[in-house]
């Protein structure tokens, strides 16, 4: 009885303990999920904070969409130096499309917060803050080629004078600001000669057609426009700057304290310190002003000579060894289109150069047809019975014969090919951003020029394949490849389409004079 007492009450006193546990035990969770909802909570504001709406419109190379390997991106000068400026300060982001008229009228009601690529004037500064400048931007007047309105001016305002005077219209892009004094120009005494577009493309066809005389627009935008959008010669590239000025992100007063626009400048000085300012910018211009000095007759013509000379050299060896037309539809393609088409499944490029032009393969199959007609003519010309036989030369068979085998025109024309095949690795290892350029400028190069060379005579199976074992000729796209990959390595953040245009020439001209003097010597490469 007295074990039964005391076990009782032991029993009593343990319950009244695990009695106290539980309800410690209880308040503790209580008050753990209640901290831990606070800390959620709190996330969450800092998260909405921490996140802003930015609107985006197309404006190519600033703004717009990427198609590769079958994914739709957006991409874009002013979008990656955004996504790496608000990465750096600590905030997500939310791209919205629209079109630049209705992002200004977000920003107003608050519906993004953020929009890209402005000018800074009296009217924005109502609705919107902004940041310190990111980029420069130069206002150009661009004219249809020959037009006589373009070479009697020296003013914007004088431009849109002789618009007037000759009953004609100008173009500009709407909601777009040109700065203060061409703004108070286009609203003035002529402002009913004004067109607006909504898009550059719509612009750039009604200057093309005729529909308008005179376009103002960015002069980097204009120019990738007229790469992309194949326009050629038909708008004159020499344009009238009318005014330069800074760059600015946006963000609407609605919704966006000055402190989230202190964040974005000093991460905006981050990027600029360390360089990765200069890289996104040199990585979406340089390459559009690179195709912009490429993009003359002069440097065509080059390269239809050199891709003409490259299938010649696959006619006469299809000729020499007895191929079939396909085989020398086959030699002749390779070193002309071969190796640009190695080189951009190396890199990465879409869709390949000859997708995106067919000219090549068109020069190709042109000249193997006109190689076998003019062999199969030949061929059959009776033998003149008025010719010596002291001089079996003379017929006009062996007359034709030996002008088609003279060295001399095929190295010529293939030296040529080949300084322009060089430039031209070296534009694709810049377009794609390939890093580091002064690798892959020379190698792509060497690719354009030798490789379709090297892989024929790998097809021909020639043991004694002359451009890896005799020939000095792989080296000389190797080599200015590297010259012209330096260039833009050291200046190719600053420098204009001028200089490019001049790197460009210094390039060609020594490639092909170091080409010329080895065939004349007849230097070798030196063999292990």
């Amino acid at each position: 009885m007295v074990w039964g007492f005391a076990l009782s009450g032991r029993c009593e006193k343990q319950q009244s303990c695990f009695e106290n546990q539980a309800w410690f035990v209880t308040r503790f969770l209580a008050l753990f999920s209640a901290l831990i909802m606070i800390s959620v909570g709190l996330a969450h504001a800092s998260t909405a904070e921490k996140h802003l709406r930015v609107g985006w419109y197309p404006s190519h190379p600033y703004q717009y969409t990427h198609l590769q390997h079958g994914t739709e991106s957006l991409t874009g000068l002013d979008i990656e130096l955004t996504r790496e400026i608000l990465k750096r300060a600590g905030y997500s982001t939310t791209f919205i499309p629209t079109s630049w008229a209705q992002v200004q009228r977000d920003l107003r009601d608050g519906k993004v917060d953020m929009a890209l690529g402005a000018f800074e004037n009296p009217e924005r500064s109502e609705y919107a803050y902004f940041s310190e400048s990111y980029r420069v931007e130069t206002d150009s007047v661009f004219f249809q080629n020959g037009a006589s309105i373009a070479h009697n001016a020296d003013s914007f305002a004088h431009v849109v004078e002789n618009i007037a005077a000759a009953d004609g219209h100008i173009g500009v892009l709407d909601g777009y600001s040109y700065g203060i004094d061409v703004d108070q120009t286009i609203s003035g005494n002529h402002h009913d000669r004004v067109v607006a577009y909504d898009s550059i493309e719509k612009a750039l066809q009604s200057l093309e057609h005729g529909q308008i005389d005179a376009l103002l627009s960015d002069q980097v935008f204009v120019e990738s426009a007229l790469i992309r959008d194949g326009y050629g010669n038909k708008i004159d590239r020499h344009s009238m700057p009318v005014f330069s000025g800074d760059i600015h992100a946006m963000f609407s007063r609605a919704t966006v304290s000055q402190e989230t626009v202190d964040d974005f400048n000093i991460a905006l000085q981050t990027v600029r310190n360390d360089g990765t300012h200069d890289s996104i910018i040199q990585s979406f211009v340089t390459p559009i002003r690179f195709g912009i000095a490429l993009s003359g007759r002069w440097f065509t013509a080059l390269d239809i000579l050199g891709t003409v000379a490259f299938a010649i050299s696959g006619v006469l060896l299809a000729r020499r060894e007895g191929y079939s037309i396909f085989g020398a539809f086959v030699l002749s393609a390779l070193p002309g289109v071969g190796g640009g088409v190695v080189r951009d499944l190396l890199s990465g490029r879409e869709p390949i150069g000859i997708m995106q032009s067919p000219n090549g393969i068109l020069l190709v199959i042109g000249t193997v047809l006109a190689g076998y007609v003019i062999y199969f003519i030949f061929d059959r010309l009776p033998k003149s019975t008025n010719v010596p036989k002291a001089d079996p030369e003379a017929s006009p068979k062996n007359r034709f014969r030996r002008m088609m085998t003279m060295g001399n025109v095929i190295e010529t024309t293939d030296a040529i090919g080949l300084s322009a095949f060089t430039v031209t690795g070296v534009y694709v290892a810049v377009t794609m951003n390939s890093t580091p350029l002064l690798l892959w400028g020379p190698l792509l190069a060497m690719l354009t020029g030798a490789g379709g060379g090297i892989i024929r005579d790998v097809v021909r199976a020639d043991r004694n394949n002359p451009a890896l074992k005799t020939s000095f000729y792989a080296e000389i796209p190797l080599f200015w490849g590297f010259i012209l990959s330096g260039f833009f390595w050291l200046h190719g953040h600053q420098a204009e389409t001028s200089d490019i245009f001049f790197a460009v020439m210094i390039n060609v001209v020594g490639a092909f004079v170091m080409r010329m003097l080895i065939v004349m010597f007849g230097l070798k490469s030196p063999r292990f």
